[in-house]
């Protein structure tokens, strides 16, 4: 434990069993994907007998990690929640996926930039509910004015809210950042992709609010209306969560709202940790 009781970077790491089974998955892929190399068959145990098996058996063919119909597919909020923690876990667990992944290329964009916000978001208002179901806007209703649908029975007539979703956690900086990771280049995990720099507390506060706001004023020119919310993801991965941190970050949204003139019931906050969750009702125009 830090000198100053603030929780040290070990700590965290056990203290949430999902960080260790994401290292653990990670690690029996990187051993998949070595024998795979070495054309040396992995030793398992099955039924108590020992068997070696083909590692090209046991890695997963990346096109088969997501599928088109995998995100109209309406499920419960239930379902929606632990179909997108599963799917997470096999793409952190597929070497053959960190490129496109961390790219955010083909199926992985809707993946990382729609899915992952909306799957956080529905956790956050309607977890463990079964009444509820909810899905990603369909191919066939792409010209509509939303990016996912929540229809809650719970109310007679079933409520329907219509979810709009943006994040300011991939932009051109992280992606020339991740391709010179790839290359196995050290990068700064946050700041400009060609410096290594330790940004203080402050100029990171300030750059994630420019973020959100620039966010929001680009989704504030369309007309929505008072069934519609707007969910926006930020980063706030092992640097955002204090409440000093949440309480800035709320004074901050709280003084700008006013003058963005959203046209939704509803403005949310989301961290892609998963940690950080803000609501701010509005007034729609």
């Amino acid at each position: 434990m830090a000198s100053n009781d603030e929780p040290s970077r070990i700590d965290q790491v056990f203290a949430d069993p999902r960080w260790v089974e994401e290292a653990l998955t990670a690690a029996a892929a990187d051993a998949i994907d070595q024998h795979r190399r070495a054309g040396v068959p992995l030793v398992v145990v099955r039924d108590g007998r020992i068997d070696h098996v083909p590692a090209d058996r046991l890695a997963p063919d990346v096109d088969t990690l997501l599928r088109d119909a995998d995100f109209e597919t309406e499920r419960t909020a239930t379902e929606l929640i632990a179909w997108f923690e599963e799917r997470r876990s096999a793409i952190n667990g597929c070497l053959m996926a960190n490129k496109p992944a961390l790219l955010h290329q083909g199926r992985f964009k809707k993946f990382y930039e729609e899915l992952y916000p909306f799957a956080l978001w529905v956790g956050h208002v309607y977890a463990h509910r079964q009444d509820v179901v909810c899905r990603l806007n369909s191919s066939a209703s792409a010209d509509s004015d939303y990016d996912a649908v929540v229809k809650d029975s719970a109310t007679d007539p079933p409520t329907v809210t219509y979810v709009q979703l943006t994040t300011t956690t991939f932009d051109r900086n992280e992606s020339l950042r991740m391709k010179r990771f790839l290359k196995g280049e050290v990068v700064s995990a946050h700041g400009p992709p060609d410096e290594l720099e330790w940004l203080a507390k402050e100029e990171m506060l300030k750059g994630t609010f420019e973020r959100i706001e620039l966010a929001v004023q680009r989704k504030s020119r369309f007309s929505y209306g008072p069934n519609y919310v707007l969910v926006v993801c930020f980063d706030d991965f092992m640097w955002f969560g204090t409440d000093d941190d949440r309480a800035a970050l709320t004074s901050f949204v709280t003084a700008r709202l006013p003058s963005w003139g959203l046209n939704v019931a509803t403005l949310y906050i989301v961290g892609i940790s998963g940690r950080t969750f803000l609501s701010f009702p509005t007034s729609p125009r």
